[in-house]
């Protein structure tokens, strides 16, 4: 037999409200806002203007699509993504055949380069989940997907899946391997257009949080067969310390980095064959692993660098041709070996003058 005091009761209960509301049926129900009058209650009016507002922001959508569509113009990923204010796509959103995207990205789709496109970067990383649309679902390759590697595109299944699929197209195979034959020759020597340069010679490659550095091939000539190399030793380098000294028959050569830098790794594989940095001063030939560096005052890349090879080569020339009448052009090139015909101080003057 139940207690006489207890009183059963029905309850309702609103699954819109953030705590869980209840509403009992056998009170007030003129009152009840839930029944007859909802339309009044303040909940239902925010979850109805939040559904209008998404509603209009898919057709604002759709309708700049189609106005791309009809003017012909393709916004940019980025420029979607809203890293850049603005940049149109003119190759049809084949983005591994765009330099501008490869400076974004590198091969493996992590974040690269200056710190300016680490920051663009981190900018996509820190908007809201549902606005993180995946770079396939911004060039519409998918018709929507949110990112979640944290735009890490490497740990991707999905990417991985994408890559495959365009790697087994032979027109865009082609254009890749065109694209990732980034060496070229200026004046006799080669350099990267995906690197940075430094005025005594060192490049730099951006590769997530860290970059790599090495010597270019104008200084690894000027130098001649490297037989012995000396890399920093303390995990932390400043911009008066050296990095690394250089050794070949004419002498030692001691360069500066120019900033303050801490060492991750160095290649302990030049020590059995340092002739590597001559023969593969871009790949394998690299000195250091050092932490996403800051404070470079003079850096330059592509055409600019080019430039001033160019400018570089001329200088030498001259010196050359003034200080021992020797002409150091074959075809407008520099010939091989040119350290092989100038004695040790010549030699000297030009690592003073280019590299130190």
């Amino acid at each position: 037999m139940n207690c006489p005091f207890l009183e059963e009761i029905m309850v309702k209960y609103c699954k819109a409200c953030d705590i869980r509301k209840m509403l009992p049926t056998d009170s007030i129900v003129p009152q009840n806002p839930c029944e007859g009058q909802y339309d009044r209650c303040v909940v239902y009016q925010e979850i109805l203007n939040k559904s209008k507002k998404s509603e209009e922001a898919k057709m604002t959508e759709a309708s700049n699509t189609n106005a791309e569509k009809e003017s012909g113009e393709s916004p940019c990923i980025w420029m979607k993504a809203g890293v850049i204010a603005y940049r149109m796509c003119t190759k049809d959103y084949d983005c591994r055949s765009c330099d501008f995207d490869q400076a974004i990205v590198d091969s493996s789709g992590a974040a690269s380069e200056s710190p300016l496109i680490v920051q663009a970067i981190n900018k996509l990383k820190q908007l809201p989940a549902f606005e993180r649309k995946c770079r396939y679902a911004l060039t519409g390759d998918l018709a929507y997907k949110l990112c979640s590697s944290n735009y890490e595109c490497y740990h991707c299944a999905v990417d991985q899946y994408m890559q495959d699929i365009m790697d087994s197209n032979p027109v865009l195979r082609k254009k890749r391997e065109r694209q990732a034959r980034a060496e070229k020759k200026v004046k006799g020597f080669i350099m990267r257009d995906d690197m940075y340069y430094l005025p005594n010679h060192i490049w730099l490659k951006y590769e997530e949080d860290h970059a790599k550095v090495g010597i270019d091939d104008f200084a690894a000539r000027i130098i001649g067969k490297i037989n012995r190399i000396q890399l920093a030793e303390k995990s932390r380098i400043n911009r008066t310390e050296q990095c690394w000294g250089l050794s070949s028959s004419h002498g030692d050569v001691f360069m500066k980095l120019g900033v303050d830098a801490d060492v991750i790794e160095r290649n302990s594989a030049l020590k059995d064959d340092p002739s590597v940095i001559n023969s593969d001063p871009y790949n394998k030939g690299w000195l250091l692993k050092i932490k996403m560096p800051s404070g470079f005052d003079q850096l330059t890349k592509g055409s600019t660098a080019s430039m001033w090879l160019e400018k570089e080569y001329e200088k030498l020339h001259q010196d050359l041709e003034l200080s021992s009448g020797i002409t150091i052009t074959d075809g407008g090139e520099l010939i091989e070996n040119i350290n092989e015909q100038i004695n040790a101080d010549e030699w000297r003057f030009l690592i003073s003058k280019f590299l130190v």
